[in-house]
């Protein structure tokens, strides 16, 4: 019985292989399935009436993901991961080795592996549907490509294209790989086999292959083209890979420069020495703990995509026509998200400037998208035509399935505008609130039915920011909260529930960090030294140029609300209230924060360092070592992500690092905030904490939970492999 591969031969001799594996919704490459496709190839080669092979999928929608990552962390020691690589590079040897013509035809994603398989055909076509892509994203994964790929994939598209597409993991849409030459054809969907066939026939004469295989050489820039015939041209185009490398990974992720140096040692060597390097190189990264973070990083996004909204999973209401009330930078960026997602979008403010700028924040994001050719210009304009904008509530009527506000980080203010949004949409409207601390329950005493009432925490830049927190009262119905979490789904967000908690789960977390950071600068540390050294550990941003981008004024109101549910543990620093107070320093809205803005350079802002009366000490902090820096900083998060996980406002830790993941941009090849921890283990932490507390003061005294991990040698996640 077959697992996933049919073999139909038709009357013209032409052999469709059909990848479609048993009761999965995509395709994927495991263990069992490359066997089969082993023995099905040899099948193929051992039938001298073949005249072609057209390998296709069965799934709609759908190529072929990739390789099963569930394989790939299982992998034990360096001869399994081997074993594993040169495995799938003798089948794809295979295909790449039958007599006769093959062609891949690819239709929606088409990943790692997919690609591999696909390189190993002569020839491929691609739909020109917009949800097929092409890529080798597996130095996402901490690894390269095992099967073949960084030997054939400088063939087809040339070396520096080649080195791009491999040392970046990025997808490439079906037009802009036939540009590239990574395909050689772009076939419509509904005609695909009849245009296979046409394309079959044209191959068929010396003409016609020279022509399609021509073609790849010619889409490659003159330039390149005469850099990639000499080897000192080769070498200028290794090392401006190795340069963008280093300034992406920042030096912490491995791959993308193990993949260079397989290629630059094999490139236009024989394949057999090329691959086994190829496969030493993927057993080096797969046994990695970079690599063991990133893959359980992606297993976990993937948990928490498919995580019911609550345990009874009431089925949400299809949500089609939408509003958002505040048109400010945060509501023209979800107005963007709804329309983008196809919904019917009104945009309410009370006058109609501030609405034409909601509207201008959102034609912003799209123009974005025509600008790197995600869309065109046509489909931004229908994408606008779906946003209207609006100062009046009335005309909003009963049609909203769901309404978000999204007015001033002000109770009062958000109370006011509730109640009087409740009276204009009909009894079954969804009422959110985008609040990044505000509390939800307070927020819901305004509203004669609370039961509909959630919050949808978005992150700025709404358009960037893949994170959605979903914050239920005590109210809010298991539908509402369903509904939330579909509509964050629904415009391609991650949605994570939390508990209703002051600053909820992220900024809870996040402003502590912050804070501990301002304290450092006030006591003399300059800022660049700050920011560099939590860089160098694996944030995106160090914490103060974070503070900078955020705006201080943000940043205070936040502050101020921790402060007053959590008292002296989450003091707003001085420096921060006294700056937003006297309007002189707002961050990067008015070039003026920890650094000056100019130009776009920034430098230290030394009306900074005045405001905190050791201006004639700044830079003399040789006393602070790099180490007390990074810990303050740090472990801070540590420690309240501790009380926020006893405090249930997420389940589990997973849940928790995810949404640190995705909402702060936590070092991903650390794996995560808490799994990290407990890499670091609790009693190394909490000693830390207790040196800290000796310096710092009481702020830092270990979480309850922490003192029990540390006294029982307890690990954050109960799972090792977690």
């Amino acid at each position: 019985m077959s697992l996933a591969w049919t073999l139909d031969v038709d009357q013209d001799r032409i052999a469709w292989l059909r990848f479609d594996l048993a009761d999965e919704k995509v395709n994927k490459f495991t263990s069992a399935v490359m066997a089969e496709l082993d023995t099905t190839l040899d099948r193929i080669a051992a039938d001298t009436a073949i005249q072609a092979v057209v390998v296709h999928s069965g799934k709609p929608g759908s190529f072929i993901v990739g390789a099963d990552v569930a394989e790939l962390a299982a992998i034990g020691d360096a001869a399994d991961a081997r074993n594993k690589a040169q495995s799938g590079q003798s089948v794809f040897n295979k295909l790449a080795n039958l007599r006769v013509p093959t062609v891949a035809v690819i239709h929606g994603a088409c990943m790692g592996g997919g690609t591999e398989l696909a390189l190993a055909c002569r020839y491929r076509l691609a739909t020109d549907d917009p949800k097929t892509s092409i890529g080798l994203p597996e130095v996402k994964l901490g690894i390269l490509p095992g099967w073949g790929g960084t030997q054939r994939l400088p063939g087809v598209v040339g070396l520096a294209q080649a080195l791009t597409l491999i040392m970046s993991g990025s997808a490439q849409p079906s037009r802009k790989a036939y540009r590239l030459g990574l395909v050689d054809a772009l076939v419509a969907h509904a005609f695909l086999a009849e245009q296979t066939r046409r394309f079959l026939a044209r191959v068929g004469s010396v003409k016609g292959r020279q022509t399609v295989l021509g073609r790849r050489w010619r889409v490659r820039p003159v330039l390149v083209r005469f850099l990639e015939k000499t080897p000192p041209g080769r070498a200028i185009i290794y090392r401006q890979a190795a340069k963008q490398a280093q300034h992406r990974s920042k030096g912490h992720y491995p791959a993308p420069i193990e993949a260079l140096e397989v290629i630059r040692q094999s490139f236009k060597g024989p394949l057999a020495s090329g691959l086994a390097a190829e496969a030493e190189a993927f057993a080096r990264l797969a046994l990695s703990s970079v690599s063991r973070n990133l893959v359980w990083v992606f297993q976990a996004s993937q948990r928490l995509k498919k995580t019911p909204p609550s345990p009874s999973d009431h089925r949400p209401q299809p949500v089609r026509n939408a509003a958002v009330i505040g048109a400010g930078v945060m509501g023209g960026g979800i107005a963007w998200a709804l329309s983008h997602a196809g919904l019917r979008v009104w945009l309410a403010d009370i006058a109609w400037p501030a609405a034409a700028k909601g509207m201008a924040t959102a034609a912003g994001m799209f123009q974005a998208l025509v600008k790197r050719k995600k869309i065109t210009a046509g489909q931004m304009d229908v994408a606008m035509c779906r946003i209207t904008p609006t100062t009046d509530l009335g005309k909003l009527g009963g049609q909203l399935d769901l309404v978000i506000e999204a007015v001033v980080e002000d109770m009062a203010v958000k109370k006011q505008v509730l109640r009087q949004l409740e009276s204009h949409v009909g009894p079954d409207t969804v009422i959110c609130t985008n609040t990044s601390s505000l509390s939800i329950g307070e927020m819901a005493s305004a509203l004669e039915r609370p039961s509909r009432f959630v919050g949808l925490h978005f992150f700025n830049p709404v358009n960037r920011m893949p994170l959605v927190e979903v914050i239920p009262g005590e109210e809010t119905s298991p539908q509402t909260v369903a509904c939330a979490v579909a509509v964050a789904r629904q415009l391609g967000k991650t949605p994570v529930v939390v508990r209703d908690s002051a600053g909820f789960l992220v900024n809870r977390i996040l402003l502590p960090y912050i804070n501990e950071s301002i304290r450092m600068f006030e006591e003399g540390v300059a800022p660049q030294r700050i920011d560099q050294l939590v860089e160098a550990f694996g944030m995106p941003m160090g914490p103060l140029a974070l503070a900078d981008e955020v705006g201080w004024d943000v940043g205070l109101k936040v502050a101020q609300v921790l402060e007053d549910a959590f008292g002296q543990r989450m003091r707003v620093p001085d420096l921060l209230r006294t700056a937003v107070t006297s309007g002189t320093l707002l961050g990067k809205k008015n070039g003026s924060g920890f650094y000056v803005y100019r130009r776009g350079k920034r430098k230290p802002n030394p009306q900074a360092a005045e405001l905190t009366g050791k201006s004639e000490q700044r830079g003399d902090d040789a006393g602070v070592l790099d180490q007390q820096i990074v810990d303050r900083a740090i472990l801070t998060m540590v420690n309240e992500a501790a009380r926020c996980l006893e405090e249930a406002i997420v389940p589990n830790a997973e849940v928790l690092d995810m949404a640190m993941l995705l909402g702060t941009g936590f070092a991903p090849f650390r794996g995560g905030l808490l799994r990290w921890s407990d890499q670091l283990g609790a009693a190394h932490i909490v000693k830390r904490l207790h040196g800290l507390a000796l310096i710092c003061g009481d702020r830092f005294q270990p979480a309850p939970m922490l003192e029990r991990l540390a006294a029982s040698n307890g690990r954050f996640y109960q799972d090792p492999a977690g």
